[in-house]
């Protein structure tokens, strides 16, 4: 979790670099996985498991995707794109068990995620995030304090350009799904 808000500017920097096109919501979006994690989206295991088999049935294999993407400092936390596990042959409901103890695992509370995405906006204020409209980050920002941090979706720019398909899950799952040389 973020101790210090200003220093998720460097994972921040890697994930602009992998996705230019990135609209605050989106790094709301990273902000919001590292400090409350998943458990939003599990309304029971089996309409989690019956989603997942649904959405990862039609995905394509995409050896040039990364496996992993860091959410969390220090890789605790990660993006696990779907069509790049797709590409290993294994099997979806593998995945399971590893994804919902990674979504009971992790939570944290509005607080938290306000200090974070606070650090976020100084950051941007002092000029440490570049290509963002400083004016989108505070328009956003001001419609989160009004809707109390709510989870989100991406940014209609970002689901047409990067066809996002990943779920979270912690490292320490990793070696249990056979992704050890995952990077």
């Amino acid at each position: 979790m973020l101790d210090k808000p200003e220093s998720f500017v460097d994972l921040l920097q890697q994930h602009l670099g992998w996705y230019p096109l990135m609209e605050p919501c989106d790094i709301y979006k990273l902000f919001y996985q590292d400090v409350m994690g998943s458990e939003h989206l599990i309304s029971s295991p089996e309409a989690f498991s019956q989603c997942l088999k649904e959405e990862f049935e039609p995905l394509l294999r995409e050896p040039s995707e990364r496996m992993l993407e860091p959410v969390r400092l220090g890789r605790s936390l990660l993006r696990l794109n779907l069509r790049a596990y797709k590409c290993r042959r294994q099997r979806v409901d593998l995945l399971i068990p590893p994804l919902l103890e990674t979504a009971r695992a992790f939570s944290g509370d509005i607080t938290q995620l306000r200090a974070a995405w606070m650090g976020f906006v100084q950051s941007c204020e002092q000029g440490r995030v570049k290509y963002l409209y400083l004016k989108q980050v505070h328009q956003f920002a001001a419609w989160l304090e009004e809707h109390e941090f709510p989870a989100v979706h991406h940014s209609e720019a970002y689901r047409r350009a990067y066809l996002p398909a990943y779920r979270l899950i912690s490292d320490k799952y990793i070696h249990r799904i056979g992704l050890t040389d995952a990077g």
